[in-house]
């Protein structure tokens, strides 16, 4: 049965793992185990599949297994891809004559959009091939792609994180949280500090570039850490 509520934040950490190996060294034995978040997906692809052609079918895989209806339709001309959200499930459709990497490109952008998405709404999208985009799309929609795209490249890298975190679905909070006006400072700080690196997400293509980068992740993982709830704690 398909789910009309998809768990975003399990898929992402389901695959983040497995792509963050792959792109950094040969991967590892695979863990088989369902749901497993340290490591790929039960049935994932095998380690000596072509890198492109792993990632693609590691995220179809990944959909499949989170409740999402994956097709791979050979009438697709002007799109590379497009979903439906509705109340009988999520399903995507990627063109069947991609190449690998445009096909794992699609496959990321597919769980960007989920990731943006409140699943409990209708929606569909619809993403083009190059040079295919309708000249009637709207300055808000050519944004849009442009921020999928950026997410999309920095899941296919196992680096969701190098996304603003308000673009990505929360994550079970901790159980440790600081009290008190010290850590209601540090919170409402924090909030404000992703605000405005979500904002500069949306509007700036040099500010995604530079979110992407490893010392900006680290940077932002290290105050995201000391304000929270959890960090804040600590440091009292």
């Amino acid at each position: 049965m398909m789910r009309t509520s998809l768990d975003v934040a399990g898929l992402l950490a389901s695959v983040a793992p497995a792509l963050g190996r792959r792109a950094a060294a040969p991967l590892e034995a695979p863990d088989r185990r369902p749901g497993a978040a340290s490591g790929a997906p039960a049935g994932a692809p095998p380690a000596g599949a072509p890198a492109e052609a792993w990632r693609a079918a590691l995220l179809r895989r990944a959909l499949e297994e989170w409740g999402v209806r994956c097709r791979e339709p050979v009438a697709l001309r002007a799109l590379e891809a497009f979903g439906v959200v509705s109340a009988r499930g999520v399903e995507v459709a990627v063109a069947a004559d991609l190449p690998g990497p445009e096909r794992a490109l699609a496959y990321a952008r597919c769980v960007a959009r989920l990731a943006l998405h409140d699943d409990h709404q209708f929606a569909t999208w619809f993403h083009y091939r190059p040079g295919q985009a309708p000249p009637h799309l709207t300055p808000a929609e050519r944004r849009t792609g442009a921020v999928v795209d950026a997410m999309a490249r920095a899941l296919l890298a196992g680096r969701p994180e190098a996304a603003p975190r308000d673009l990505l679905p929360a994550a079970p909070a901790g159980s440790a949280a600081a009290s008190g006006l010290l850590g209601d400072c540090s919170r409402a700080l924090l909030i404000r500090l992703h605000r405005a690196s979500s904002a500069l997400y949306w509007r700036s293509d040099s500010y995604q570039a530079l979110r992407a980068t490893t010392p900006m992740v680290r940077l932002t993982s290290r105050v995201h850490e000391l304000l929270s709830g959890t960090g804040a704690s600590r440091a009292a």
